[in-house]
């Protein structure tokens, strides 16, 4: 979750509207104490709060990720809080814990400063069943365009990736062209401009497929980072 959240992204018609922001630990913590933190206080704190359909957090976990990543995609993790509607972000907004408490508490142990935030809107896929295992590939593409044929097209060329065979499923959320998203810096320099989850039985195929994008970008129709996630369903 993130106070820069913006409501107001006027005619849209998706169904459900996310927030997604990779963000770093804080400096003061460890991995450990982060993850553990986010998991257990940050979570308790998010259940309390209306507005939310869905809040899961992604667990970037460390040496599974691609090793010749740029720095600037290395994340520690990825909140994602989904809606019904824009209204429903308001009314987030709006109640007393979140500025409260919710904003406080994230400042303790993640470095806000470091969010990568959009906007999105959920365009075809839908999670599995989580497994004890699993990991979770987030792919962030720069597509240069929104919309769900880019995301179709993305996920297609990456079944071809080694490691990605033996995926559960995926989901593609598209950026928010009504609104500049998160990024102060406005829609057309937002980090990236859709997202696709693809989730896994175990780190092993998550981790091979993310390394093999990493050494040959030309898998992909797209500039994409990958992050090797667990997933934490807390809402």
């Amino acid at each position: 979750m993130s106070d820069q959240m913006t409501a107001d992204p006027a005619g849209t018609t998706a169904s459900v509207i996310r927030s997604v922001a990779p963000v770093r630990r804080s400096k003061a913590l460890d991995w450990a104490e982060f993850s553990r933190h986010w998991r257990e206080e940050h979570a308790a704190i998010a259940r309390g709060l209306p507005g939310m359909v869905g809040y899961t957090q992604g667990h970037a976990m460390p040496g599974e990720q691609p090793a010749n990543r740029p720095l600037t995609w290395e994340y520690d993790g990825v909140p994602l809080a989904s809606f019904p509607d824009l209204a429903a972000i308001g009314t987030l907004r709006a109640h007393p814990d979140y500025h409260g408490r919710a904003v406080p508490d994230e400042a303790r142990f993640t470095d806000r400063s470091s969010m990568a935030a959009v906007l999105l809107a959920h365009c075809f896929g839908e999670a599995p069943a989580p497994v004890p295992e699993g990991r979770t590939l987030m792919v962030f593409a720069r597509t240069g365009s929104a919309g769900e044929r880019a995301g179709r097209a993305l996920a297609g060329a990456l079944n071809a990736v080694p490691g990605a065979g033996s995926a559960l499923g995926h989901r593609w959320s598209t950026a928010l062209d009504a609104d500049p998203g998160l990024s102060p810096r406005g829609a057309a320099n937002r980090p990236y401009d859709g997202l696709l989850e693809v989730w896994f039985p175990s780190a092993a195929p998550a981790t091979r497929a993310a390394q093999a994008v990493a050494a040959g970008p030309a898998l992909l129709p797209f500039e994409v980072f990958c992050l090797v996630v667990r997933e934490y369903r807390v809402v």
